[in-house]
């Protein structure tokens, strides 16, 4: 897979500010960043509507494999030279869920959390995330020794 494509929120600064820094990253792959509101995406991904919101998060790879909300941000991750081992250890089945609730809670919070990097000083963005709920991670069953194998 020479390159990915990664479609974002351009109303959305947290977004925003997720792009610049992806673009700024050593890549392995090519990351091609389009917003996920434009008549482009509409013209290249015919149907995506049907899998996939405007708020979800979406990694396409150039084999027309779509990736949504946790695994667009493994994808993400696996797409850059110095996180690559963090994609390979978030997609471990006892990793996953850890992932999948990381990602929740930012999502939730996406505007919240852009308001507070527009405004806010560091302390009062530490405050604001203290208060977010989360809930525990769920680990499926089964040993750790069963997932080593």
């Amino acid at each position: 897979m020479p390159s990915l494509y990664l479609l974002y929120d351009e109303r959305c600064d947290l977004c925003l500010r997720l792009k610049e820094w992806l673009a700024h990253q050593e890549t392995w792959l090519e990351l091609k960043l389009i917003p996920s509101a434009s008549a482009e995406v509409l013209q290249m991904f015919p149907g995506l509507d049907r899998v996939a919101t405007a708020e979800d998060l979406v990694a396409i790879s150039d084999q027309g494999e779509v990736y949504l909300n946790n695994r667009a941000w493994i994808m993400c991750l696996y797409a850059l030279v110095g996180y690559r081992e963090w994609a390979w250890r978030l997609s471990h089945p006892l990793l996953l869920p850890l992932a999948r609730q990381a990602f929740a809670a930012v999502s939730r919070n996406r505007h919240a959390i852009s308001r507070w990097l527009k405004s806010s000083s560091p302390d009062t963005i530490a405050d604001e995330l203290r208060q977010v709920p989360m809930a525990p991670c769920s680990i499926p069953e089964g040993t750790i020794s069963d997932y080593l194998r």
